[in-house]
């Protein structure tokens, strides 16, 4: 019994299964397996998921530091033919103009190995479009850059996820540039801070068809809703105004997450989205704050997703207006296949207009529902 308890179980495992598993932590943790023995410092430079997400760097010494060991794995005399699946760099430490020439070698480096994954989040500036050039590239998100590049004419026949958070693109062209480049793009998420109209666009991006995307995460960003138009998912995040009139027709879609800060629309700009939405099955609606008083009146036909297809429906930051209320009536008494509805219930306001909380389920618990199947839910914040 003694000695099956000392038993090394570990270095009876196979090198490629030893890989594995320390693939799945980040890098400078995984290094730290060299003190073991001889046999972990090959497994260690054989490691094809390199992982530098540091972000308690907060000075130049540490920063060098941090440097110092990427060129390590990323620069000779590492192999230039030794194969690099995912390349991971988180660092909220600013990358200044003159220190740009270090990421770019590392990019290169990438490049080189036939990179599949490259993750990067950080406040630097991209000048070179070395990783848009990447024809191995599967996976990109970048977050914090500023692209410097002027013109982006590549193809990116490999790419199928693409993730821009709070990327800004010197000249806007080459957003729409980077989407052409991407033929097979099925995943897509936006996050910016652009302030451009989202129904207006570049030049030429409103012929740029995604046709394989399938899911779309959009926030303030250069890219017009008809690019997205083919997706089964779509969210939208939106701090200000939704001209909903001006959506495609999204024939594909299947689930629908709206958040809003400010709700300016009400519940008719809702109607108008979910008429270009004649397959939806899943909705979920959060808004945190309501500005329009205008009166909201039922439809005159009943859409067609809602009594064909509406299987589940979500309203977070439900108040007690005469207008909510009407709204989730509306799909309650309409939507025949609806299998669970949701209602996140908010009595933040002092509004006497507005029902309190009891009133509210009381409202909506005796209202009749069309769907037998359907089980209401409240949840209260």
């Amino acid at each position: 019994m003694e000695d099956s308890k000392k038993m090394d179980r570990i270095s009876n495992l196979p090198d490629e299964l030893l890989c594995h598993i320390l693939s799945f932590l980040p890098t400078k943790i995984a290094f730290t397996t060299t003190v073991l023995s001889k046999r972990w410092t090959p497994l260690f430079h054989s490691l094809t998921i390199l992982r530098f997400d540091d972000e308690t760097v907060h000075n130049y010494a540490a920063f060098n530091s941090v440097c110092g060991f990427i060129d390590t794995f990323m620069l000779p005399p590492r192999l230039p033919n030794q194969f690099i699946k995912t390349f991971s760099l988180k660092c909220r430490f600013v990358f200044s103009d003159s220190n740009c020439h270090i990421l770019d070698a590392w990019v290169e480096a990438a490049k080189q190995r036939c990179i599949e994954e490259f993750h990067l989040s950080m406040i630097a500036r991209i000048s070179n479009d070395t990783i848009f050039t990447c024809q191995t590239l599967v996976v990109l998100k970048l977050e914090w850059l500023q692209v410097e590049v002027e013109n982006l004419c590549r193809d990116l026949p490999s790419l199928k996820t693409l993730q821009l958070r709070f990327v800004r693109f010197k000249n806007k062209n080459v957003l729409q540039q980077l989407l052409n480049a991407s033929p097979n793009l099925e995943d897509l998420n936006a996050y910016g801070t652009s302030k451009h109209d989202k129904n207006s666009a570049p030049v030429g991006v409103k012929s740029l068809s995604l046709a394989k995307l399938v899911r779309a995460e959009m926030r303030a960003i250069d890219v017009p809703y008809n690019v997205v138009n083919n997706v089964e998912f779509l969210c939208v995040y939106q701090a200000e105004d939704i001209i909903f009139k001006s959506f495609p027709v999204f024939r594909n879609l299947i689930h629908i997450k709206l958040q809003f800060y400010c709700f300016f629309h009400g519940w008719d700009g809702i109607v108008q989205l979910l008429q270009q939405c004649p397959k939806l099955q899943i909705v979920f609606i959060r808004k945190w704050r309501s500005s329009s008083s205008k009166e909201w009146k039922w439809p005159n036909s009943v859409l067609e997703c809602v009594s064909s297809h509406l299987r589940s429906c979500t309203i977070l930051n439900f108040e007690g207006s005469a207008n909510n209320l009407q709204f989730a009536t509306y799909i309650l008494q309409n939507a025949r296949f609806l299998q669970d509805m949701t209602i996140d219930v908010t009595t933040r306001s002092s509004n006497e207009m507005l029902l309190e909380r009891s009133e509210i389920i009381e409202e909506l618990s005796s209202c009749p529902r069309i769907s037998p199947a359907c089980k209401l839910t409240f949840e209260y914040k």
